[in-house]
């Protein structure tokens, strides 16, 4: 049984019990607001709102930021189908950024699990937008874990821009390419765009997920 099909919360490794904290919290939000643009996903979400991109560009759409440290595709399927997205009024767009942390999935496992993400939105909010950042490479240098997420993106790129597949699932969703011109060359990653060679600098946001502005702007102003 592919694990990312499978809602699942982590193991509090740790102890302090911060993840379903973080979640009870979202959950509360999202009774009490009504954003335009919800944002979901791993870490690189989550520190997106420290960014000056968040601050000077993003935040105008009127966002909440649903972001966690750590998590993987089950996860952010477990907190959908829990609370996090259960809105009082109309949400006009969603960011979904997930799946790098599956280290241990295949490419394709990943991929089916997103796509169950997409299914489940759909399910609560009705015909969204849902716009699909790609995933990054990680690493300074060549790794497996870089292929992997190459795999995930060529299945993500074939799904949902290939005009031969749309269909419900693939209506209104959106892939933005924000993977590529990260690689020099030499195959190397900048510490300038990714500190750890993970997690971007600010310079990197402003980069690559200006990206994800430009579309959703584009995307809004149509919708």
């Amino acid at each position: 049984m592919n694990p990312c099909v499978i809602p699942t919360f982590p193991v509090d490794i740790v102890g302090d019990g911060r993840w379903m904290s973080m979640h009870n919290r979202f959950v509360q939000q999202a009774k009490s607001s009504e954003p335009d643009v919800v944002l979901i996903g791993d870490s690189i979400i989550q520190q997106l709102q420290f960014s000056s991109l968040w601050t000077e560009k993003i935040s105008s759409l009127h966002c909440i930021n649903l972001g966690i440290g750590g998590d993987r595709v089950e996860n952010v399927l477990w907190r959908i189908k829990n609370g996090e997205f259960d809105f009082p009024a109309r949400v006009k767009a969603v960011v979904l950024f997930v799946g790098t942390n599956n280290t241990d999935c295949t490419p394709h496992e990943i991929f089916e699990g997103i796509l169950e993400i997409v299914k489940q939105i759909k399910q609560l909010l009705g015909n969204v937008i849902i716009v699909i950042p790609t995933l990054l490479p990680r690493g300074q240098f060549p790794n497996p874990y870089r292929e992997r997420n190459d795999h995930v993106n060529t299945f993500l790129v074939d799904k949902f821009s290939n005009e031969a597949n749309k269909d419900e699932l693939t209506e209104n969703v959106h892939v933005v390419k924000i993977h590529e011109n990260i690689v020099g060359n030499d195959q190397t990653i900048s510490h300038h765009i990714m500190h750890d060679y993970l997690h971007l600098t600010n310079k990197g946001y402003t980069k690559i997920f200006g990206k994800v502005y430009d579309t959703l702007c584009e995307l809004l102003q149509t919708s």
